[in-house]
């Protein structure tokens, strides 16, 4: 009478341990990755590539969901529909970096530098961008929803139809940013920079201004 138990047991236990094997890396993609800096569509979910020296790689389409590559050289990296939600990358260099319809969603970035980045239909949402500097990027069409870019350096950057409703923006500065069409509503911007920045057709709509007032321009 105890084996009907024990079978659903036993379909329990090999749904979890398959399921823990579908989000894991693939040690030969590891291993080629760090041999060649080359690994597009590779299964990197969870690996830990902290501290490497990837300059330059192609890692379009790659499963990096969850990996550790905090503090890693990603100098002029090119990720191009790679998944990496929930990886952390904190203080890595990915200056030059071509980042294009990938998906960064709860990503933890603070202190990296993504100056003159390329970063176009990018999803950054919930995402920690703490002092991450942007300055001369391009985030034309990218998702900031709720991130939290507190003293994010976007001077001279490009955030063209860029959506950070709701995200934190504490003394970013966006000194001669273009914000065109950007939506900033429901924003923090208590202490941020916007001297010169473009603001045409930009919404505000509940946003908290630099000077502390509540925005109703785009509401």
């Amino acid at each position: 009478m105890k084996l009907p138990i024990l079978t659903a047991n036993l379909i329990s236990g090999l749904s979890l341990i398959t399921a823990s094997s579908a989000w894991a890396e693939n040690p030969i993609h590891v291993q080629q990755l760090l041999q060649t800096l080359e690994c597009q569509r590779c299964e990197l979910s969870k690996a830990n590539l902290d501290a490497k020296n990837l300059r330059e790689s192609f890692l379009n389409a790659a499963d990096l969901r969850g990996a550790n590559l905090n503090g890693s050289n990603l100098f002029q990296v090119e990720l191009v529909n790679s998944d990496l939600r929930k990886a952390s990358l904190e203080r890595t260099d990915l200056r030059n970096s071509t980042l294009i319809d990938s998906n960064f969603e709860s990503a933890k970035l603070a202190g990296a530098n993504l100056r003159n980045g390329r970063l176009k239909y990018v999803n950054l949402n919930m995402a920690d961008l703490r002092g991450v500097n942007f300055n001369d990027a391009e985030l034309v069409n990218t998702d900031l929803i709720k991130a939290n870019l507190t003293n994010a350096q976007l001077r001279n950057a490009s955030l063209y139809r860029a959506n950070l409703s709701g995200a934190n923006l504490k003394n970013t500065d966006f000194f001669r940013a273009d914000l065109t069409k950007a939506n900033l509503s429901g924003t923090d911007l208590t202490g941020a920079d916007l001297t010169d920045a473009t603001l045409d057709g930009t919404n505000f709509c509940k946003a908290t201004m630099p000077d502390g007032k509540i925005s109703n321009i785009g509401c």
